[in-house]
């Protein structure tokens, strides 16, 4: 059996694990090196990660962007979930997703546990806050945080709503003062993990006086004494106790805190702050470089040898070519035309899959035109115009929750490759090798990667992806997108259909069942001029044959996309989030006919319910809605100095 042969010719997995764990390791925290490169701020945050004191939140204005991550230890004394039982580890993550508006996502963490499954994942919370007033020389920022309501056990609660005032004392010395009042009661859902199949129902308004202790509940206030953004005395009244605290920040980035609780005990923590729409330094510097010195000849070669299918047409005055190694068209479009500064060259003309997907004349301001049909020259086999492309991508799912296993996951690294037959035309094939899964029994054993072929077609507003073979998500079948997008135009279209059957490797061979999975979506997506945020609603059937609907709110930062997410079907309804980042370093080795990367971009979705199939859909290579938002006008024009 053809199978068998392949399986057996690659069990050296005994022999490479150590390597791949490795490599896996450096793929998945290389997402955070993402984050890193971009511009730094200051990150101050209060015990759940958002501006503010050491136990309350302000009002503080953050910038469109700014993103926060980091570590808050609460003391056994002062515990949230299990006061006086337990010191608790707060993970959290903030970002200002809209000007005025911020997503804040927090885990509370029990720390050494009395009993056996008492600790679980934690407890999940997301909060959003919402700027109601800019502060002005006369009138304070004014701010309101509410926490989602499908939270099971939200000990960390926070519904409030504050006033900020900073006032200059001095030189670089300033004082910020901070009020407001703490909702007595908060919106509860009396639920288990184990039926948590609908996050809107069992709700009930329950009074902070059942908590083992009361976080913000009645009026709040302090001050922060701070010398620029570097280093800073705090003093605060929590609604229960009076608490005072000392932070620095080092490296304009990184901020590290510790404060008395109470004067009783200490609670410390640490975030990093970046901001996600600054361009990457080395984007930055190569424009401003480029508006004073003419970039080399050598530089000019190096940069020439990112791009395929590359071909300069002087008459009309346009340069079509491919790039592969950046998930941001905008590099791609950057780069050569530093390459080629002196070409005459009035448009540029970016390929996927050998197919044109448009015209764009690189004025002070971008422009789009859909190209005519005798300007979309034909190919026979087009390999030959392109490299041997091996990339690596991580593949990681997970379910979080379960008191008695609180994280299952199933981790790979895959080396992927394509085979470039003709115009949009490409066979993606490659090898998974394993990491950990404990989400099923299945063997962890190398074999093939998702294996199938898929045809991108572009047809001036109109676009086609068609897909057959083994999917992601063990899937094997037929796959058909369509979508209408203007790519300077604000509203979209598409559908989605296909027909798949589950699939998944034995050691002894490949195992089947029937292609009776039908896959039927349509959406609409409307795109706001500014920022780049898209609007977008979804319905049809599922892969679990569940129907019903979702709406998506998407915002593209530079070089990451973030959503948010509602949906409800026939199964359950359910919220989450999900992001799009590039995997450094890009480039590991590239010669003029092979090169070695990692893979341009990383996708992961979290659903707040686990295990009751809402909505669930597989995966081919790639979305055409998320692949043509990032050739949208709007996005690129953001980028431009």
């Amino acid at each position: 059996m053809i199978e068998n042969y392949y399986l057996r010719l690659l069990s050296f997995r005994s022999q490479s694990t150590r390597f791949w764990e490795f490599t896996s390791r450096y793929l998945l925290i290389s997402i955070l090196l993402t984050f890193f490169m971009s511009a730094p701020l200051q990150a101050q945050t209060n015990i759940s990660g958002k501006p503010g004191l050491i136990y309350i939140p302000s009002a503080r204005m953050t910038e469109d962007g700014a993103f926060q991550f980091g570590y808050h230890y609460n003391p056994i004394k002062y515990g949230f979930r299990f006061n006086r039982q337990n010191s608790e580890g707060i993970y959290f993550a903030n970002l200002t997703i809209l000007p005025r508006l911020e997503i804040n996502i927090n885990l509370l963490r029990i720390n050494n546990e009395l009993k056996k499954g008492q600790k679980g994942i934690g407890d999940r919370q997301l909060d959003i806050k919402y700027l109601l007033l800019k502060e002005t020389a006369k009138r304070p920022s004014v701010a309101v945080v509410l926490s989602a309501p499908f939270g099971i056990d939200n000990s960390l609660s926070t519904n409030a709503v504050m006033a900020s005032k900073t006032l200059r004392l001095g030189g670089n010395l300033y004082a910020e003062l901070t009020a407001g009042f703490g909702s007595p009661v908060y919106i509860k859902r009396d639920e288990s993990e184990k039926s948590n199949y609908d996050i809107f129902e069992n709700l009930e308004i329950v009074s902070k006086k059942k908590l083992g202790y009361r976080y913000l509940s009645g009026p709040f206030g302090g001050f922060n004494l701070r010398l620029d953004n570097k280093v800073g005395l705090m003093a605060e009244w929590d609604s229960q106790h009076f608490n005072t605290g000392l932070y620095a920040t080092l490296f304009r980035r990184w901020t590290v805190q510790a404060a008395i609780l109470n004067f009783d005990q200490v609670t410390f923590g640490t975030s990093y702050a970046v901001n996600m729409i600054t361009l990457p330094k080395r984007l930055r510097a190569h424009q401003n470089a480029e508006r004073h010195t003419p970039t080399s000849l050598e530089k000019r070669t190096k940069l020439l040898n990112n791009f395929e299918n590359l071909s300069i047409d002087t008459t009309s005055g346009k340069i079509a070519y491919e790039q592969r190694i950046y998930r941001n068209p905008y590099v791609g479009m950057f780069e050569v035309q530093t390459a080629l500064p002196d070409s005459g060259v009035t448009e540029l003309v970016p390929m996927f899959q050998g197919v044109p997907i448009g015209a764009y004349r690189m004025g002070k301001r971008i422009s789009y035109r859909a190209l005519a049909k005798d300007e979309k020259e034909a190919r026979g086999f087009l390999q030959k115009r392109y490299k041997l492309d091996f990339w690596l991508q991580p593949v990681f799912a997970a379910n979080f929750g379960y008191r008695e296993k609180t994280l299952q996951s199933n981790t790979s690294v895959l080396l992927q490759t394509q085979l470039y037959l003709w115009k949009g035309m490409a066979l993606n094939a490659g090898l998974l090798l394993p990491i950990t899964n404990d989400m099923d029994d299945r063997p962890k054993i190398v074999r093939p990667a998702p294996i199938f072929l898929n045809q991108f077609l572009s047809l001036g507003k109109h676009f086609v992806s068609a897909s057959a073979g083994y999917f992601y998500n063990d899937q094997y079948g037929v796959n058909l997108q369509y979508r209408h997008h203007d790519l300077s135009g604000p509203w979209s279209f598409g559908i989605e259909s296909g027909l798949t059957g589950l699939y998944y490797y034995t050691r002894k061979g490949i195992y089947y069942e029937k292609m009776d999975h039908l896959l039927l979506v349509a959406d609409a997506a409307y795109r706001l001029p500014r920022p780049e945020l898209t609007l977008k609603l979804s319905g049809g059937r599922y892969l679990a044959g569940d129907e019903g609907g979702r709406f998506d709110l998407i915002r593209q930062f530079t070089n990451v996309e973030v959503g948010l997410y509602v949906m409800k079907t026939n199964n359950g309804t359910t919220a989450g989030f999900n992001f799009a980042v590039p995997i450094p370093p890009g480039k590991i080795a590239q010669g003029k006919k092979v090169r070695l990367r990692t893979t341009d971009e990383f996708r992961w979705e979290y659903s707040y319910t686990r295990g009751f199939r809402i909505g669930e859909r597989y995966r081919t290579g790639y979305q055409l809605d998320q692949k043509l938002r990032q050739y949208h006008i709007n996005y690129l024009n953001r980028q431009r100095p």
